[in-house]
């Protein structure tokens, strides 16, 4: 059996999703592609609203996968440091502000199994089916508790482009947590004949016991080294805004450089999400000077 790892209700809209039994055959087969997408979700990532139900749980989190298929959505979702939900959700809103309820997961949660949610609805609405495959991150997963009715922990949606794994296996891939990281940065030439931070390296200590750095400082190439002797390197495909102050989200190629077995075996491609602070300090700096800046960030690896 595949090891599943995470290391590391609102007012009700009227809505097109009706639960259907979920069976493997509805998740992988059929002539349709498949979109997946993924979401770490934080308490942090809650927005309150003044007189409104409470919201975040800072001692929880959730990763979430969701399958657009035909007209079937697909979730698989496993928590840790929550009360059992109470309502699971697919909100329609940019991260910072909330929206409203767009596919409704309500009906499954009483199958839920320890801290797994799995199954499928149906959703009636081909332009909010395109609108999820084409622009996820305009949509947020919402987990709600009793203690949170507003929301526990929520997370953008963002697009797999890499792993190919068959959506029942989806929580077989994994979040860790930074636990202690800086970016680090390199007092360098820049244009017009001055002196900036660039990066250099970066050193962080992951849940799970994954170690983060560059394969050698200054080389750009960013690695994830297990204490099992697996280990994987990432080249960006994509960067994604989050906010003034905070480094930006990340979507990575992954290729194996350690052991062909152990946790990070198999991990085609890896997700930064949820990122915060280690920008590089503003202004003039002494040449050669070296800095490292705190960050923390949740990063999701996609396995085969």
């Amino acid at each position: 059996m595949r090891k599943r790892l995470i290391v590391s209700a609102a007012a009700v809209a009227a809505m097109a999703a009706v639960a259907v039994p979920a069976s493997a055959s509805a998740v992988e087969s059929g002539g349709e592609a498949a979109t997946v997408l993924a979401a770490g979700l934080r308490g942090a990532n809650e927005v309150p609203v003044e007189g409104g139900p409470a919201v975040g749980d800072q001692d929880g989190a959730a990763l979430e996968f969701i399958e657009v298929r035909g007209d079937e959505v697909s979730v698989a979702v496993k928590w840790r440091g929550l009360d059992r939900p109470t309502a699971l959700h697919i909100h329609q809103g940019a991260k910072g502000t909330n929206g409203g309820v767009k596919v409704d997961f309500g009906k499954l949660l009483g199958k839920a199994r320890g801290h797994t949610v799995t199954g499928t609805v149906k959703v009636n609405d081909p332009a909010l089916l395109d609108a999820l495959k084409s622009d996820p991150g305009a949509f947020y997963a919402n987990l709600h508790t009793e203690r949170f009715p507003g929301g526990a922990v929520r997370g953008q949606l963002h697009q797999v482009t890499v792993a190919s794994f068959a959506f029942r296996h989806a929580l077989d891939n994994f979040q860790a947590s930074v636990i202690e990281g800086k970016q680090i940065y390199e007092c360098k030439p820049a244009e017009g004949g001055a002196y900036a931070f660039a990066q250099r390296d970066v050193s962080a200590a992951l849940g799970g016991g994954i170690a983060h750095s560059f394969v050698a400082p200054g080389s750009g190439v960013p690695q994830w080294v297990a204490r099992d002797g697996s280990a994987v390197t990432g080249a960006v495909l994509s960067r994604t805004p989050n906010g003034t102050g905070n480094i930006p989200e990340l979507d990575l190629k992954a290729t194996q450089s350690g052991k062909h077995h152990g946790l990070l075996a198999r991990t085609t491609e890896i997700l930064r999400l949820n990122t915060v602070g280690g920008v590089a300090p503003a202004g003039a700096c002494t040449p050669g000077e070296i800095v490292g800046v705190p960050y923390r960030a949740d990063y999701v690896f996609l396995r085969d």
